[in-house]
């Protein structure tokens, strides 16, 4: 474990990931930035072992990086102040190879913390987007889609929409889960029976919510500003055009913790691991978010 001690807050705490992976590359030149070496206290925390091959799968690796966000979460609930955890990528195989339960960060994190309603929202320039459903087969969406997530995702996204675009109440389009948002039933039902009745509850509650509408319709408007941010039914549907756009620059927000949690959009990229040649652009975008939104949290 390492710390930097700078005497400012707030207090990050950031964890190098799979250890075989991309990860301590990229914390190690992120936080040699200028653009964020001074604007809080860093705590790194970076498991290591003699027998891990680096840009492979391995159970140990796995292990390491699980260790280490419990380490990191223990560090943050004890911590009182502005505070954000920001994490290196994880490989999924790793971790299931480990024996953990858990899907990913997202689940490992509300897990650990014993928090019920999280959500994962990707945001680079003002370009947001919260995820309904997260890392399920696509077969399962529909019957995972109900009128409460979309409220309850809704509501923690409009809250940290508020601390990315600086405005009391950001506008948000909630896109649609079939072609066309079904065109009028004619593909599927979801926009009637689960989408607009979540949205008819969100405007009661002062929201500025518009939809559902088409999918393929929303992320050019978001792209335009003409909107705030977009609510996206599954992974695909909403990563599929923000990683075509920001692959090496954006990234995660993890909602609903009792911290802010950020973390690079990019994987372990096992390829070029050990190489010396991956960049760090995305790790420093999330540091820089996880600052600032640490600094207008609500404790």
């Amino acid at each position: 474990m390492l710390t930097l001690n700078t005497n400012k807050k707030p207090f990050i705490v950031i964890t190098a990931g799979d250890p075989a992976g991309i990860g301590p590359e990229i914390v190690k030149k992120a936080l040699s930035s200028k653009a964020i070496k001074y604007k809080a206290d860093y705590v790194v925390i970076e498991g290591k072992s003699q027998d891990i091959q680096t840009g492979k799968v391995q159970a140990k690796a796995g292990r390491i990086a699980f260790d280490n966000i419990k380490k990191a979460v223990a560090l943050l609930q004890k911590h009182v102040g502005p505070k954000g955890l920001v994490t290196a990528p994880i490989n999924k195989q790793a971790i299931k190879k480990a024996g953990i339960k858990y899907a990913g960060h997202t689940e490992m994190l509300a897990g650990l913390t014993k928090v019920k309603n999280v959500a994962m929202m990707f945001t680079y320039n003002k370009f947001s987007l919260v995820l309904v459903t997260r890392h399920i087969a696509l077969k399962n969406v529909s019957k995972n889609i109900t009128t409460k997530n979309i409220v309850d995702t809704t509501l923690l996204f409009s809250e940290a929409l508020e601390m990315i675009v600086n405005k009391r109440v950001p506008s948000i389009i909630v896109a649609g889960l079939n072609p066309h948002a079904s065109d009028g039933g004619v593909m599927g039902n979801e926009e009637y029976t689960k989408i607009t009745p979540a949205v008819e509850i969100l405007k009661k509650k002062k929201l500025d919510v518009t939809g559902p509408m088409a999918a393929d319709i929303v992320f050019n408007l978001l792209r335009r500003r003409k909107t705030d941010g977009v609510v996206s039914m599954y992974h695909d549907q909403g990563l599929g055009p923000f990683k075509m756009l920001f692959f090496d620059k954006g990234i995660n927000v993890t909602l609903g913790l009792p911290f802010i949690r950020t973390s690079p959009d990019h994987g372990t990229a096992f390829d070029i691991a050990g190489k010396n040649i991956a960049d760090p652009t995305s790790m420093i975008n999330a540091i820089k978010v996880a600052i600032k939104m640490a600094k207008q949290k609500k404790e």
